[in-house]
């Protein structure tokens, strides 16, 4: 059966929630609690606007609400102007009075905490209504599906269905020395010039490079501040592979030298991952953005 255009102009935003509920929930006592009106005030909404259309939008099976198939084709028209909708009242109260909410934040790699807070500061800055929360995860997929977290920055992309993605920037990983070791002349270095060296890094998943290359360092040495890696560093007690962000900066005010790994560059892809829903405040996707931009402009 057609449906004709000027029934189909009588639809209003109400229907389409109506519509958006009662499949969703399958029932129509459970759509009306959800939309905060009375089962047969709810009832007779969708009867009315049936009598517009000219056709069942729904097929009743005991309780449960089967939808049809022109119920079908306005579901998918509910969902796409629904959550346009939204999203423009969601900007709009953003300009007019500040977007409001909470964004926790999981940082996977501690050398990321270098330029979270001036990210965080620029964020702030287009949204002081929404309070920050950052945090190091050790478990991004469990932390992202218990919804820990909302977003998790990672050096990969995880590998769940349930999660998508963004890539936020890339980085070189670099070796680090002091200015006056033996192989601060070369180019670069390769995983076997680290046999029989002093590694210092931040965990012991550091050590993981070199037991499958064979490498057979002399000591391995864990300090869970980049900082204070950095120091050692400088004072001779070893060598390290730090992300080029972290460490460049140091190159200005430290006595060390920094040198590519390996003959050709080993580079990084940060990533931002997040869950996989319908919706998301804005300023999520904002976040990511401000990520991006800060690695942009540096």
């Amino acid at each position: 059966m057609l449906i004709e255009k000027r029934a189909m102009a009588e639809i209003e935003i109400k229907h389409l929630r109506m519509i958006r509920m009662i499949a969703r929930t399958n029932n129509l006592t459970k759509a009306a609690e959800k939309l905060f009106i009375s089962q047969p005030a709810l009832s007779q909404q969708l009867i009315n606007i049936e009598k517009r259309i000219g056709t069942k939008l729904f097929l009743r099976n005991g309780k449960n609400m089967i939808l049809t198939r022109v119920g079908e084709k306005l579901l998918d028209s509910a969902h796409v102007i629904l959550d346009e909708l939204e999203k423009a009242e969601r900007e709009v109260a953003q300009e007019v009075n500040g977007e409001k909410g909470e964004l926790k934040v999981g940082v996977r790699c501690i050398f990321c905490f270098k330029w979270v807070p001036s990210v965080v500061k620029q964020f702030r800055g287009k949204y002081p209504n929404v309070d920050i929360i950052i945090g190091h995860t050790q478990q991004a997929e469990e932390d992202l599906i218990s919804k820990t977290y909302d977003i998790a920055i990672t050096s990969i992309p995880l590998n769940n269905a349930k999660v998508s993605h963004a890539q936020l920037f890339e980085d070189e990983i670099l070796c680090v020395m002091p200015a006056d070791h033996p192989l601060s002349h070369r180019k670069y270095l390769n995983i076997e010039d680290f046999e029989g060296a002093d590694y210092i890094a931040t965990d012991e998943n550091r050590s993981l490079i070199f037991k499958e290359s064979g490498v057979h360092l002399k000591r391995f040495i864990t300090i869970p501040y980049p900082e204070t890696i950095v120091d050692m560093v400088e004072a001779g007690l070893g060598l390290t592979l730090f992300p080029g962000f972290y460490i460049l900066p140091y190159t200005l005010t430290k006595n060390i030298h920094t040198c590519q790994f390996g003959t050709k560059k080993h580079m990084l892809q940060w990533n931002a991952n997040f869950l996989k829903e319908e919706t998301r405040p804005s300023y999520h996707d904002e976040f990511i953005d401000t990520i991006i931009s800060h690695a942009i402009t540096g």
